[in-house]
């Protein structure tokens, strides 16, 4: 079930996210609009292969964060890729849903009510927020397709984190999300350029959707990743090392713009040395929840005993009450 969910995503995605950059190949918005309505459609089939669509209205941090955070992140970033906002508006659009996340997917649990600082939640949002803002205006204005790649594998590593750590469902959300971005990804790239006019003519230029499938991309990992350390028992340092591995991606690349040396700048913007330091954290995520989850249910195992020799005696198909009272009676026999 699980692998037909990730393939189902991937392949709707996909399929959706090639028809619409092969009608709107020469419109870098409506490619760009495309490639977000594949990847919700994505997530949408691989949710309902794997039978974990959400709850209307929502109740859970889950659900609330499929129907909620994701939804409103995707209309900006659709609204964005159709040049509808732009500059200030756009900044200020993802600064209150970057403020409002963590709020709305905790709403009504523990956490709200004097369990968390507000200092905490304020830093969080200040990291969702200059991630999501920075990432994707670097990615709008080179191209990158580095930190995609790194948060599909992120989710991935989130989703197993999850599972490991306890809680099943959660985990599994995550692999139809990377599937889906996976699949939206691969039919932007496979659909060539976009192409926008120039003075001279028009001139090729990268996919017009990787923005707005990064952003998504990073707004699902993040949604993920507070649900799942708040809800589904996974550890504060691990959600920090799933969080900063699409930043790893791309900060060699502001480091190597700072270097006078061109060997120093084609060293830190190699997309393979970049994908290894991003990896890094998340190899350190797996080891240790792997090694947890072994640990744990080594215990759960030691705390079941093994049978003894009188349950060995008992046969397949015999009735234990009545053999109970047999050996009873037998032993009163000897007693007497």
């Amino acid at each position: 079930m699980v692998v037909r969910a990730v393939l189902g995503a991937g392949a709707v995605a996909a399929a959706l996210g090639a028809v619409g950059a092969g009608i709107s190949r020469r419109q870098p918005a409506l490619a760009a609009v495309a490639a977000i309505v594949a990847f919700v459609w994505g997530v949408v089939a691989g949710l309902f292969l794997l039978r974990a669509l959400p709850s209307l209205p929502p109740t859970t941090g889950l659900d609330r964060f499929l129907v909620i955070l994701l939804p409103v992140a995707l209309a900006i970033e659709a609204e964005a890729a159709a040049n509808w906002i732009s500059g200030f508006w756009l900044t200020a659009e993802r600064g209150c849903v970057a403020l409002l996340a963590v709020p709305v997917l905790l709403h009504g649990s523990v956490w709200l009510e004097g369990e968390t600082p507000a200092v905490v939640i304020l830093a969080a949002a200040l990291f969702f927020w200059a991630s999501w803002e920075g990432i994707t205006g670097d990615v709008r204005s080179s191209g990158d397709r580095v930190v995609a790649l790194v948060t599909v594998g992120a989710l991935v590593v989130a989703g197993l984190s999850i599972a490991m750590a306890g809680w099943l469902k959660g985990g599994l959300v995550a692999l139809p999300l990377a599937g889906a971005l996976a699949g939206a990804m691969l039919a932007e790239w496979g659909g060539g350029p976009t192409w926008r006019r120039s003075g001279s003519g028009e001139v090729g230029g990268t996919p017009a959707g990787l923005p707005g499938l990064t952003a998504a991309g990073l707004v699902a990992l993040f949604g993920l990743v507070v649900v799942g350390r708040c809800f589904g028992r996974l550890g504060s340092a691990a959600a920090l090392l799933i969080l900063l591995a699409p930043l790893l991606a791309v900060l060699p690349l502001g480091i190597g713009r700072l270097l006078p040396d061109s060997a120093g700048q084609r060293l830190l913007g190699s997309a393979r040395y970049r994908i290894l330091l991003a990896l890094v954290p998340l190899v350190i995520v797996v080891i240790v929840a792997k090694a947890d989850f072994d640990t744990r249910l080594g215990r759960l195992v030691g705390e079941v005993s093994p049978p003894g020799p009188a349950a060995a005696e008992v046969s397949p198909g015999a009735d234990p009450f009545k053999l109970s009272r047999t050996r009873g009676s037998a032993s009163r026999r000897a007693r007497s």
